[in-house]
Protein backbone atom coordinates (compact mmCIF):
# COMPACT_ATOMS: atom_id res chain seq x y z
CA UNK A 1 0.00 0.00 0.00
CA UNK A 2 1.34 3.44 -0.92
CA UNK A 3 2.70 5.55 1.92
CA UNK A 4 2.78 8.69 -0.19
CA UNK A 5 0.75 11.60 1.20
CA UNK A 6 -2.72 11.91 -0.34
CA UNK A 7 -3.42 15.25 -2.01
CA UNK A 8 -7.08 15.95 -2.77
CA UNK A 9 -7.78 18.03 -5.89
CA UNK A 10 -11.14 19.72 -5.31
CA UNK A 11 -12.83 20.81 -8.54
CA UNK A 12 -16.18 21.35 -10.22
CA UNK A 13 -18.76 24.00 -9.44
CA UNK A 14 -21.84 24.39 -7.29
CA UNK A 15 -22.90 27.44 -9.31
CA UNK A 16 -22.76 26.91 -13.08
CA UNK A 17 -21.72 24.67 -15.95
CA UNK A 18 -19.41 27.46 -17.08
CA UNK A 19 -17.37 27.37 -13.90
CA UNK A 20 -17.35 23.58 -13.85
CA UNK A 21 -15.80 23.79 -17.31
CA UNK A 22 -13.18 26.31 -16.13
CA UNK A 23 -12.35 24.05 -13.21
CA UNK A 24 -12.00 20.92 -15.33
CA UNK A 25 -9.71 22.66 -17.84
CA UNK A 26 -7.29 23.81 -15.15
CA UNK A 27 -7.51 20.76 -12.86
CA UNK A 28 -6.92 18.39 -15.78
CA UNK A 29 -3.83 20.36 -16.77
CA UNK A 30 -2.44 20.14 -13.25
CA UNK A 31 -3.16 16.43 -12.77
CA UNK A 32 -1.71 15.52 -16.15
CA UNK A 33 1.48 17.42 -15.34
CA UNK A 34 2.02 15.87 -11.90
CA UNK A 35 0.90 12.33 -12.78
CA UNK A 36 4.44 11.06 -13.30
CA UNK A 37 6.09 12.84 -10.38
CA UNK A 38 5.31 10.12 -7.85
CA UNK A 39 5.57 12.41 -4.84
CA UNK A 40 1.93 12.24 -3.76
CA UNK A 41 -1.14 10.11 -4.32
CA UNK A 42 -3.33 12.62 -6.16
CA UNK A 43 -7.10 12.12 -5.90
CA UNK A 44 -9.62 14.07 -7.98
CA UNK A 45 -12.86 15.18 -6.32
CA UNK A 46 -15.62 17.00 -8.21
CA UNK A 47 -18.56 18.99 -6.85
CA UNK A 48 -21.49 18.99 -9.28
CA UNK A 49 -24.20 21.53 -9.99
CA UNK A 50 -26.92 19.23 -8.58
CA UNK A 51 -25.10 19.08 -5.23
CA UNK A 52 -23.64 15.62 -5.72
CA UNK A 53 -19.94 14.77 -5.49
CA UNK A 54 -17.77 12.29 -7.39
CA UNK A 55 -14.22 10.96 -7.28
CA UNK A 56 -13.18 10.12 -10.86
CA UNK A 57 -9.93 8.20 -11.41
CA UNK A 58 -8.77 11.06 -13.65
CA UNK A 59 -10.19 14.18 -15.28
CA UNK A 60 -10.97 12.70 -18.70
CA UNK A 61 -14.54 13.04 -19.93
CA UNK A 62 -14.95 9.25 -19.83
CA UNK A 63 -13.76 8.99 -16.23
CA UNK A 64 -15.91 11.90 -15.10
CA UNK A 65 -18.99 10.50 -16.84
CA UNK A 66 -18.62 7.03 -15.32
CA UNK A 67 -17.72 8.09 -11.77
CA UNK A 68 -20.29 7.33 -9.08
CA UNK A 69 -22.15 10.37 -7.74
CA UNK A 70 -22.76 10.60 -4.01
CA UNK A 71 -24.24 12.97 -1.45
CA UNK A 72 -22.14 15.48 0.46
CA UNK A 73 -22.48 13.31 3.59
CA UNK A 74 -21.04 10.32 1.74
CA UNK A 75 -18.32 12.49 0.20
CA UNK A 76 -17.25 13.80 3.61
CA UNK A 77 -16.95 10.25 4.90
CA UNK A 78 -14.93 9.23 1.85
CA UNK A 79 -12.61 12.18 2.33
CA UNK A 80 -12.18 11.21 5.96
CA UNK A 81 -11.21 7.69 4.84
CA UNK A 82 -8.73 9.10 2.33
CA UNK A 83 -7.21 11.24 5.11
CA UNK A 84 -5.68 13.77 2.71
CA UNK A 85 -2.53 15.54 3.81
CA UNK A 86 -3.56 18.63 1.82
CA UNK A 87 -6.16 19.88 -0.64
CA UNK A 88 -5.51 21.84 -3.83
CA UNK A 89 -8.60 23.91 -4.73
CA UNK A 90 -9.55 24.07 -8.42
CA UNK A 91 -12.96 25.71 -8.00
CA UNK A 92 -13.54 29.13 -9.57
CA UNK A 93 -17.18 29.85 -8.73
CA UNK A 94 -18.07 32.01 -5.73
CA UNK A 95 -19.12 29.06 -3.48
CA UNK A 96 -16.02 27.17 -4.57
CA UNK A 97 -13.68 29.99 -3.65
CA UNK A 98 -15.38 30.63 -0.31
CA UNK A 99 -17.72 28.01 1.19
CA UNK A 100 -15.86 24.95 -0.08
CA UNK A 101 -12.50 26.31 1.06
CA UNK A 102 -14.15 26.94 4.40
CA UNK A 103 -15.35 23.33 4.47
CA UNK A 104 -11.74 22.19 4.12
CA UNK A 105 -10.88 24.32 7.14
CA UNK A 106 -13.77 22.78 9.12
CA UNK A 107 -12.47 19.32 8.21
CA UNK A 108 -8.98 20.40 9.26
CA UNK A 109 -7.44 19.64 5.85
CA UNK A 110 -4.55 22.00 5.04
CA UNK A 111 -5.40 24.16 2.05
CA UNK A 112 -2.84 25.16 -0.56
CA UNK A 113 -3.06 28.88 -1.28
CA UNK A 114 -5.32 31.60 -0.02
CA UNK A 115 -7.81 31.04 2.80
CA UNK A 116 -11.57 31.39 2.44
CA UNK A 117 -11.65 34.80 4.14
CA UNK A 118 -9.19 36.33 1.65
CA UNK A 119 -11.07 34.77 -1.25
CA UNK A 120 -14.42 36.13 0.00
CA UNK A 121 -12.96 39.62 0.14
CA UNK A 122 -11.26 39.40 -3.25
CA UNK A 123 -14.39 38.23 -5.07
CA UNK A 124 -16.10 41.54 -4.28
CA UNK A 125 -14.37 44.04 -6.54
CA UNK A 126 -15.75 47.11 -4.75
CA UNK A 127 -14.65 45.93 -1.31
CA UNK A 128 -11.27 44.74 -2.61
CA UNK A 129 -10.36 48.08 -4.14
CA UNK A 130 -11.50 49.92 -0.99
CA UNK A 131 -9.27 47.77 1.20
CA UNK A 132 -6.14 48.05 -0.95
CA UNK A 133 -6.71 51.78 -1.49
CA UNK A 134 -6.80 52.25 2.30
CA UNK A 135 -3.31 50.72 2.35
CA UNK A 136 -1.88 53.19 -0.14
CA UNK A 137 -2.47 51.34 -3.42
CA UNK A 138 -3.49 53.47 -6.42
CA UNK A 139 -6.87 52.50 -7.92
CA UNK A 140 -8.95 54.11 -10.70
CA UNK A 141 -11.90 56.32 -9.82
CA UNK A 142 -15.03 54.20 -9.39
CA UNK A 143 -18.60 53.96 -8.16
CA UNK A 144 -21.04 51.13 -7.58
CA UNK A 145 -24.57 50.91 -9.02
CA UNK A 146 -27.51 48.60 -8.45
CA UNK A 147 -30.20 47.57 -10.90
CA UNK A 148 -32.27 50.58 -11.92
CA UNK A 149 -29.47 53.05 -11.22
CA UNK A 150 -27.21 54.77 -13.72
CA UNK A 151 -23.63 55.91 -13.17
CA UNK A 152 -22.84 59.53 -12.32
CA UNK A 153 -19.46 59.17 -14.01
CA UNK A 154 -19.09 60.20 -17.62
CA UNK A 155 -17.47 57.88 -20.20
CA UNK A 156 -15.07 56.35 -20.86
CA UNK A 157 -15.45 53.76 -18.12
CA UNK A 158 -15.69 50.01 -17.58
CA UNK A 159 -18.76 48.29 -16.23
CA UNK A 160 -18.30 44.90 -14.62
CA UNK A 161 -20.28 42.70 -12.22
CA UNK A 162 -19.15 43.31 -8.67
CA UNK A 163 -19.03 39.60 -7.80
CA UNK A 164 -17.97 37.72 -10.92
CA UNK A 165 -14.64 36.45 -12.23
CA UNK A 166 -12.96 35.47 -15.46
CA UNK A 167 -13.93 38.81 -17.07
CA UNK A 168 -17.53 37.74 -17.54
CA UNK A 169 -20.00 40.59 -17.99
CA UNK A 170 -17.36 43.28 -18.54
CA UNK A 171 -17.89 46.11 -21.06
CA UNK A 172 -16.05 49.25 -22.07
CA UNK A 173 -18.42 52.22 -22.40
CA UNK A 174 -17.04 54.98 -24.61
CA UNK A 175 -20.41 56.59 -25.44
CA UNK A 176 -23.58 56.88 -23.36
CA UNK A 177 -25.51 55.26 -26.21
CA UNK A 178 -23.98 51.89 -25.22
CA UNK A 179 -24.52 52.32 -21.48
CA UNK A 180 -27.75 50.35 -21.10
CA UNK A 181 -26.41 47.38 -23.03
CA UNK A 182 -23.33 47.33 -20.80
CA UNK A 183 -25.46 47.52 -17.64
CA UNK A 184 -27.71 44.71 -18.85
CA UNK A 185 -24.63 42.62 -19.59
CA UNK A 186 -23.21 43.13 -16.09
CA UNK A 187 -26.51 42.55 -14.32
CA UNK A 188 -26.78 39.10 -15.89
CA UNK A 189 -24.16 38.05 -13.36
CA UNK A 190 -24.74 40.15 -10.25
CA UNK A 191 -27.17 42.63 -8.71
CA UNK A 192 -24.42 45.22 -8.33
CA UNK A 193 -22.02 46.58 -10.94
CA UNK A 194 -18.69 48.33 -10.54
CA UNK A 195 -18.27 51.40 -12.73
CA UNK A 196 -14.56 52.06 -13.08
CA UNK A 197 -12.73 54.88 -14.84
CA UNK A 198 -11.06 53.56 -17.99
CA UNK A 199 -7.29 53.84 -17.65
CA UNK A 200 -5.91 54.72 -21.10
CA UNK A 201 -3.97 51.88 -22.65
CA UNK A 202 -0.35 51.97 -21.75
CA UNK A 203 0.42 48.42 -20.63
CA UNK A 204 -1.66 45.50 -19.33
CA UNK A 205 0.25 43.43 -16.76
CA UNK A 206 -0.27 40.55 -14.41
CA UNK A 207 1.82 40.96 -11.30
CA UNK A 208 2.39 38.33 -8.61
CA UNK A 209 4.24 37.82 -5.37
CA UNK A 210 4.81 34.68 -3.39
CA UNK A 211 5.88 34.12 0.17
CA UNK A 212 9.34 32.78 0.84
CA UNK A 213 9.91 30.42 3.75
CA UNK A 214 10.92 33.39 5.92
CA UNK A 215 7.60 35.14 5.09
CA UNK A 216 9.25 37.80 2.94
CA UNK A 217 7.49 38.49 -0.36
CA UNK A 218 9.20 37.93 -3.70
CA UNK A 219 8.02 39.70 -6.84
CA UNK A 220 7.82 37.19 -9.69
CA UNK A 221 8.56 38.07 -13.34
CA UNK A 222 5.52 39.87 -14.76
CA UNK A 223 3.36 38.91 -17.72
CA UNK A 224 2.43 41.54 -20.29
CA UNK A 225 -0.65 41.15 -22.49
CA UNK A 226 -0.49 42.99 -25.78
CA UNK A 227 -3.72 44.85 -26.52
CA UNK A 228 -4.70 47.46 -29.09
CA UNK A 229 -6.78 50.64 -29.06
CA UNK A 230 -9.43 48.72 -31.03
CA UNK A 231 -9.39 45.87 -28.49
CA UNK A 232 -8.08 47.52 -25.30
CA UNK A 233 -9.44 45.27 -22.52
CA UNK A 234 -9.28 41.55 -21.76
CA UNK A 235 -12.66 39.80 -21.75
CA UNK A 236 -13.68 36.19 -21.13
CA UNK A 237 -13.14 35.45 -24.84
CA UNK A 238 -9.45 36.35 -24.43
CA UNK A 239 -9.01 33.64 -21.80
CA UNK A 240 -10.95 30.47 -22.62
CA UNK A 241 -12.49 28.75 -25.64
CA UNK A 242 -16.07 27.57 -25.13
CA UNK A 243 -18.24 24.98 -26.86
CA UNK A 244 -21.65 25.62 -28.46
CA UNK A 245 -23.27 25.69 -25.00
CA UNK A 246 -20.83 28.25 -23.63
CA UNK A 247 -18.91 25.76 -21.47
CA UNK A 248 -15.12 26.23 -21.44
CA UNK A 249 -13.17 23.47 -23.17
CA UNK A 250 -9.67 24.93 -23.49
CA UNK A 251 -7.43 27.97 -23.49
CA UNK A 252 -7.86 30.83 -25.95
CA UNK A 253 -4.90 31.97 -28.08
CA UNK A 254 -3.11 34.79 -26.33
CA UNK A 255 -0.54 37.41 -27.23
CA UNK A 256 1.64 37.93 -24.18
CA UNK A 257 5.23 37.97 -22.98
CA UNK A 258 6.83 36.64 -19.83
CA UNK A 259 8.99 38.07 -18.50
CA UNK A 260 7.69 41.49 -19.46
CA UNK A 261 10.24 44.19 -20.15
CA UNK A 262 10.09 46.18 -16.92
CA UNK A 263 12.53 48.89 -15.96
CA UNK A 264 13.65 49.28 -12.37
CA UNK A 265 11.40 52.29 -11.69
CA UNK A 266 8.26 50.47 -12.74
CA UNK A 267 9.42 47.26 -11.06
CA UNK A 268 9.64 48.99 -7.69
CA UNK A 269 6.17 50.50 -8.14
CA UNK A 270 4.76 47.07 -8.99
CA UNK A 271 6.56 45.46 -6.05
CA UNK A 272 5.07 48.07 -3.72
CA UNK A 273 1.57 47.64 -5.19
CA UNK A 274 1.65 43.84 -4.91
CA UNK A 275 3.22 43.78 -1.45
CA UNK A 276 0.74 46.26 0.01
CA UNK A 277 -2.19 44.44 -1.62
CA UNK A 278 -1.03 41.00 -0.44
CA UNK A 279 -0.82 42.17 3.16
CA UNK A 280 -4.03 44.24 3.03
CA UNK A 281 -6.13 41.35 1.71
CA UNK A 282 -4.72 38.78 4.15
CA UNK A 283 -3.24 36.62 1.39
CA UNK A 284 -1.25 33.45 1.93
CA UNK A 285 1.37 31.65 -0.17
CA UNK A 286 0.93 33.84 -3.27
CA UNK A 287 -1.26 36.52 -4.82
CA UNK A 288 -1.82 37.77 -8.37
CA UNK A 289 -3.02 41.16 -9.58
CA UNK A 290 -4.31 42.65 -12.81
CA UNK A 291 -2.51 45.96 -13.23
CA UNK A 292 -3.06 48.66 -15.81
CA UNK A 293 -0.13 50.99 -16.49
CA UNK A 294 -1.14 54.34 -17.97
CA UNK A 295 0.84 56.04 -20.78
CA UNK A 296 2.80 58.01 -18.14
CA UNK A 297 4.00 54.80 -16.49
CA UNK A 298 1.74 54.87 -13.41
CA UNK A 299 0.38 51.45 -12.38
CA UNK A 300 -3.22 51.06 -11.19
CA UNK A 301 -4.61 48.11 -9.24
CA UNK A 302 -7.54 46.64 -11.21
CA UNK A 303 -8.35 43.27 -9.61
CA UNK A 304 -6.96 40.56 -7.37
CA UNK A 305 -6.80 36.99 -8.69
CA UNK A 306 -5.98 34.85 -5.68
CA UNK A 307 -6.18 31.38 -7.19
CA UNK A 308 -3.83 29.01 -8.99
CA UNK A 309 -4.46 25.45 -10.19
CA UNK A 310 -0.79 24.76 -10.98
CA UNK A 311 -1.55 23.73 -14.55
CA UNK A 312 1.38 24.42 -16.92
CA UNK A 313 -0.46 27.49 -18.23
CA UNK A 314 -1.37 28.83 -14.79
CA UNK A 315 -0.02 32.32 -14.22
CA UNK A 316 2.10 31.56 -11.15
CA UNK A 317 3.64 28.54 -12.88
CA UNK A 318 4.52 30.58 -15.98
CA UNK A 319 6.03 33.37 -13.90
CA UNK A 320 7.98 31.03 -11.65
CA UNK A 321 9.50 29.30 -14.68
CA UNK A 322 11.10 32.60 -15.63
CA UNK A 323 12.56 32.77 -12.11
CA UNK A 324 14.13 29.34 -12.53
CA UNK A 325 11.45 27.28 -10.73
CA UNK A 326 9.67 24.54 -12.69
CA UNK A 327 6.06 23.44 -12.15
CA UNK A 328 7.02 20.49 -9.95
CA UNK A 329 9.16 22.65 -7.67
CA UNK A 330 6.40 25.24 -7.25
CA UNK A 331 3.64 22.69 -6.71
CA UNK A 332 5.55 20.59 -4.18
CA UNK A 333 6.88 23.62 -2.33
CA UNK A 334 3.36 24.95 -1.71
CA UNK A 335 1.80 21.54 -0.97
CA UNK A 336 4.55 20.76 1.55
CA UNK A 337 4.15 24.19 3.08
CA UNK A 338 0.43 23.54 3.61
CA UNK A 339 1.18 20.17 5.19
CA UNK A 340 3.76 21.75 7.48
CA UNK A 341 1.30 24.45 8.55
CA UNK A 342 -0.90 21.75 10.02
CA UNK A 343 2.04 20.05 11.70
CA UNK A 344 3.05 23.33 13.26
CA UNK A 345 -0.50 23.94 14.49
CA UNK A 346 -0.90 20.51 16.05
CA UNK A 347 -1.96 17.00 15.11
CA UNK A 348 -5.77 17.07 15.17
CA UNK A 349 -7.30 14.28 13.11
CA UNK A 350 -8.81 15.13 9.75
CA UNK A 351 -12.59 15.29 9.68
CA UNK A 352 -15.20 14.73 12.35
CA UNK A 353 -14.44 12.88 15.55
CA UNK A 354 -15.47 9.29 15.90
Amino acid sequence: MSTRPVVLHLGGSAASDYYEGVSVVYAAGCLEEIAEHGTYTNVACIVHLDGSWSFPCNMSEEARSSAEHMSIDQAVLKIKELSPAAVVPHMFCLPGMTAFRGLCDVMNIPLVGNPAAAMALSTNKWQTRAVVASHGVKVPEAEIVSKGEVPKMQPPFLIKPCNEDNSQGISLVRELSTLQKALDNAFQFDHEALVERYVPLGRELRVAVWENDDKTLQLLPCIEYFLTEQDPIRTAAHKLVTDHSGKPVGFAPVCRKCPADIDETLREKLRDLATRSHKALGCRDYSIYDVRVDPEGEPYFIEASLYCSFAPKSVVVLMAAQAGQDQRTVFEMLVNRAINRKKAAGTKAVGMKG
